[in-house]
C-alpha cells in the first residue's frame, strides 16, 4: 500500500512540474535585423511627437504589463474617435515634442505570435510603440508595404536625429 501511495505522489509531483514548466512562455525574439521584416533601416531613427501622446500600462494576454506609447485616440475623451484599448491604464500624458528613438522589432513567442516595436524615450524609459503611431505596413495592417515608418499625423523626424520618412 505504501508503494502505491509513493508512486501516486511521484506521478502527481511529476505532472505538477511538467504543468509549471509547460506554462512558461519563451522570451520574445529580437528580429530587428531579419531581412524578412525589413526593419534594420528603421532601427535607431529619432522622432518627435506632433501631438500629445500617453504612456499606458497595458496588460497583455500573458498577464504581463507593458509600458506602451499611445496616440490621442487612446486617451483623449474629447475626440470623436476616442477608443481606449482594453486592459489599459493611462500613466502619464506627454506633450507634443516628446522624442523617441526606435529600438527593436520583437516577435512574440507565445500564442499571439505578432510583432511589436520598441523605442527609448529621452528619459531612458523603454516603451512599446502603438501600431497606430506607425506607418501602415503588412506586419500590422492590411497593406502590401514592407516599409517601416511613422504615422505622419502623430510623429515627425527629429531635427537632430537619423530619422527619415
Amino acid at each position: 500500500m505504501l508503494a502505491i501511495e509513493g508512486l501516486f505522489v511521484a506521478i502527481l509531483a511529476s505532472a505538477t512540474a511538467v504543468g509549471v514548466i509547460g506554462c512558461r512562455r519563451p522570451p520574445d525574439t529580437d528580429i530587428s535585423s531579419s531581412p524578412r521584416y525589413n526593419f534594420s533601416s528603421f532601427t535607431n531613427t529619432l522622432w518627435k511627437t506632433k501631438v500629445k501622446v500617453a504612456l499606458a500600462d497595458m496588460k497583455l494576454y500573458t498577464g504581463r504589463h507593458a509600458l506602451t506609447l499611445v496616440g490621442p485616440r487612446a486617451f483623449d475623451k474629447t475626440r470623436p474617435d476616442y477608443y481606449p484599448p482594453d486592459n489599459t491604464q493611462i500613466v502619464a500624458v506627454l506633450p507634443a515634442g516628446t522624442r523617441l528613438r526606435i529600438g527593436h522589432l520583437m516577435e512574440d513567442n507565445g500564442s499571439w505570435g505578432g510583432v511589436r516595436v520598441t523605442a527609448l524615450l529621452d528619459d531612458g524609459r523603454e516603451v512599446n510603440v502603438s501600431e497606430l503611431l506607425l506607418a501602415q505596413n503588412k506586419f500590422f495592417h492590411t497593406s502590401s508595404s514592407t516599409n517601416w515608418g511613422v504615422n505622419p499625423e502623430t510623429l515627425e523626424a527629429a531635427e537632430d536625429g537619423a530619422a527619415h520618412p
